[in-house]
């Protein structure tokens, strides 16, 4: 069965239909007391922690491109994050390899053109990404190094020396029956999920930057990776009702592709629902709130259900909404989450992939 990508599917999670024997669906009650609350919260724009002002732009857009070409599974399971100190900062996951090839594109130039990624090798990948204390912690550099030979070829291919040819080609339309930004990214296999996980994040850095501005930024959709499935999960906005993906969620055993694809895209529909029924109409906007939520709030471990420590890691800009009026700080949507205080937790699925 084809599956269909998260946008066919939108207007449906958004008028709150859906599939009567669905494995994963969204729990629209769920999702409208999610919304209340944002309702009543100045929700930050969404950005990313870090700038290039020293790169030329089509320097800043072949940065992203590759970067989000290559970002997946910073922290898997059983094995040690990805993470290292980079300009005195001590960082982990996305935020170690947005660093690290920052880093190394500053000290040699070439990294950013499709010429150099059309022979990159594990190895390569391996020197860039070692961390000098904790050394190699790139998982999979060989199937990493295999996505971003197909880019680079596939774009001297087409002689597009920058990622602005893309959005030359398609007259800056992200989706639709023309020419558009998700089917020519679906080209390479670094960008080819049916739930568009990497390509809405790559269109959402692009316009973020300033450098891209979209004929249908409705079309923007929310990327969906494991930190927001997990979230979704316990929030409750998403209820598995298949009884062979809920055990293996439970067992912490491996799901199908097929049940990949229904967990992500019940997820997407919920964000979307949630973007919708909030007013805040930006699905990018939310899942910057979202994701850096989860991760800092709600990981594989450790949750902030009742307090957060000293030590956690939500951005400055999201604390204003974790501070309550009882003078403690929580998970920002503790007040709204069905498993807040409740074990066990469900975690995100396990599946071995490259699409997020």
């Amino acid at each position: 069965m084809e599956p269909e990508s998260g946008l066919q599917n939108t207007s449906a999670a958004v008028a709150g239909n859906q599939a009567p024997y669905a494995p994963v669906v969204v729990n629209f009650e769920v999702c409208r007391k999610v919304a209340g609350l944002l309702r009543s919260q100045a929700i930050p724009l969404d950005r990313e922690d870090t700038a290039l002002p020293w790169m030329s732009r089509w320097e800043v857009g072949n940065f992203y491109l590759l970067l989000v070409a290559i970002c997946h599974q910073t922290s898997p399971r059983s094995r040690p994050p990805l993470e290292g100190d980079i300009g005195g900062r001590h960082l982990r996951g996305w935020d170690y390899l947005s660093g690290r090839l920052e880093a190394a594109a500053r000290a040699d130039r070439q990294l950013l053109s499709p010429g150099f990624w059309a022979s990159v090798t594990g190895e390569d990948l391996r020197r860039i990404f070692q961390d000098p204390t904790f050394g190699d912690r790139l998982s999979d550099p060989e199937g990493r190094a295999s996505l971003i030979r197909d880019l680079g070829q596939k774009m001297l291919q087409r002689s597009w020396d920058c990622a602005d040819r893309l959005f030359e080609a398609s007259l800056g339309r992200i989706a639709g029956r023309d020419t558009n930004l998700l089917d020519l990214l679906a080209q390479f296999r670094a960008y080819d999920d049916p739930v568009r996980k990497k390509s809405f994040f790559f269109l959402a850095l692009m316009h973020n930057t300033g450098l891209w501005t979209y004929i249908d930024p409705e079309q923007l959709g929310a990327p969906i990776d494991y930190h927001e499935v997990r979230g979704h999960l316990r929030l409750g906005t998403v209820e598995v009702r298949d009884a062979d993906l809920c055990a293996r969620l439970i067992a912490g055993t491996a799901v199908t592709a097929e049940q990949d694809i229904a967990i992500r895209q019940a997820v997407f529909n919920a964000l979307m629902f949630i973007s919708q029924s909030s007013g805040l109409r930006n699905p990018s906007q939310l899942h910057y709130l979202f994701w850096n939520v989860f991760r800092s709030c709600c990981s594989r471990e450790d949750t902030h259900c009742h307090s957060c420590p000293p030590d956690c890691p939500l951005p400055e800009r999201y604390v204003p909404m974790a501070l309550f009026p009882d003078g403690q700080r929580r998970c920002p949507f503790s007040t709204v989450c069905q498993s807040a205080g409740q074990e066990p937790k469900l975690r995100e699925h396990v599946f071995e992939t490259d699409y997020y």
